[in-house]
C-alpha cells in the first residue's frame, strides 16, 4: 500500500478513536480494536458477557431480553423463567427463539444462542400489580473455552 493511503487510513482510524474516546498509543490498540470490534482476546466480567433485562410488550405481557457480546454464547438448557415473589401471578407461557447446536466439549450437543434473543412472556394475574422474574442462565467465552458459573438476574415489572 502506497505511503500516502496507509496514512489516510490510519488518521481515519484515529479520528475514530478519538470520537469514541480511546487513545491510539500502542498500549491501547487492543482496547481500540475491541470497542471498535466488539471482541476481545480475554474473558470479560459475566455481566459484561450477558446483559438480562425485562420490559412490558402489552396488558400482562413482557419480554427478557438477552444481550449477549461477540464470541460468547449462552446455553439453551440453563435458561430458566419462574416466578418470584409474585403472589397472584402465573406464567402462562414462554417462547424461546431456535438456536444453533454446538459441540461442546464438557456438555456434548447442546443447543445455544451466540446472538442477543428476546424470550416473550406471557402472564396471567392482577393487572397493575407487580410481579418478579427470576432469570437463571449460564454461558461460555468460545475463544478459551471459559464457561461462567450460573448466573442469575432478578427482573421487577408491572405488566
Amino acid at each position: 500500500m502506497p505511503h500516502h493511503k496507509f496514512l489516510l487510513h490510519w488518521s481515519i482510524l484515529a479520528l475514530l478513536a478519538t470520537a469514541i474516546g480511546i487513545s491510539t498509543t500502542g498500549a491501547q490498540s487492543s482496547s481500540f480494536m475491541e470497542k471498535l470490534t466488539g471482541k476481545s482476546n480475554e474473558p470479560v466480567d459475566p455481566e459484561l458477557a450477558f446483559r438480562v433485562k425485562g420490559r412490558t410488550t402489552g396488558l400482562q405481557q413482557m419480554a427478557v431480553e438477552f444481550s449477549i457480546r461477540p464470541d460468547y454464547y449462552l446455553y439453551r438448557e440453563r435458561i430458566s423463567v419462574v416466578l418470584k415473589d409474585s403472589p397472584g401471578w402465573r406464567i402462562k407461557s414462554t417462547v424461546f427463539p431456535p438456536t444453533t447446536i454446538k459441540e461442546d466439549k464438557i456438555f456434548g450437543r447442546s443447543p445455544v444462542y451466540t446472538q442477543s434473543f428476546s424470550v416473550p412472556v406471557q402472564l396471567e394475574g392482577k393487572p397493575g400489580s407487580p410481579a418478579s422474574l427470576l432469570v437463571q442462565y449460564q454461558g461460555c467465552f468460545e475463544p478459551l473455552g471459559v464457561c461462567y458459573p450460573p448466573a442469575t438476574a432478578i427482573l421487577k415489572v408491572t405488566p
